[in-house]
């Protein structure tokens, strides 16, 4: 399957893309997704393992399947004051 995730703040600067397109195994989880990212766009890797994931603007568990139907985002840690 193929997924699009949306990318956001130092993410869609180090992808210099918006949006990231990802093939995965039917049934992959959430983990898997990271990991694909990662290797399809090495820059990200570290920012990757530190960010979390949305699915339909929710905040996901690494380990829950892929909700190919919600809108998937990438969401670095922000910092500020």
């Amino acid at each position: 399957m193929t997924v699009q995730v949306l990318l956001f703040a130092a993410a869609r600067e180090v992808a210099s893309e918006s949006t990231a397109c990802v093939e995965l195994p039917n049934g992959a989880s959430y983990a898997e997704l990271k990991a694909a990212l990662a290797a399809q766009y090495p820059p990200l890797a570290p920012l990757v393992t530190v960010s979390r994931l949305a699915a339909g603007g929710e905040f996901v568990s690494d380990d829950a399947a892929v909700d190919t139907a919600a809108e998937l985002a990438l969401i670095p840690p922000v910092s500020g004051g």
